[in-house]
């Protein structure tokens, strides 16, 4: 409730109320009808309340997309961690199994020369040919 809501109740309950006071202000606010001046305090509380209730539902609807989205998150950022180690475990493995074969079958590559090939052109048909 606001504070205004907040008022208007201290006043209404207040314990031993004098009948000709609450009588007077009932007859004001319902136009010389005490009945109205009740049904418009009643129907100024229903109206506050259901204010605060949208106010409310708004406030719990944000806080639960934002909390889903932050434990979404938060999920998703462990799985991704859990991958990456697993992605790096497995490249140490790899590495280690190649750099053992590679330590006992080491083997020498020796580069070959390759064969020259020369471009010359034929007087005849103007196409490269290899010595």
């Amino acid at each position: 409730m606001n504070t205004t809501a907040n008022q208007i109740a201290k006043i209404i309950s207040t314990p031993n109320p004098s009948a000709p006071i609450t009588t007077h202000a009932l007859a004001e606010l319902g136009n010389g009808s005490m009945q109205n001046g009740l049904r418009r305090i009643v129907s100024y509380f229903a109206a506050e309340s259901a204010s605060n209730l949208r106010l409310g539902r708004i406030q719990g609807g944000l806080v639960g997309v934002i909390g889903t989205a932050a434990v979404a998150g938060g999920i998703a950022f462990i799985y991704h961690e859990a991958q990456k180690k697993q992605l790096e475990t497995e490249g140490k493995i790899i590495l280690n199994t190649l750099q053992k074969s590679a330590n006992k079958n080491t083997v020498i590559v020796e580069e070959t020369p390759s064969d020259d090939v020369t471009e010359e052109s034929d007087t005849d048909n103007n196409t490269p040919s290899e010595k």
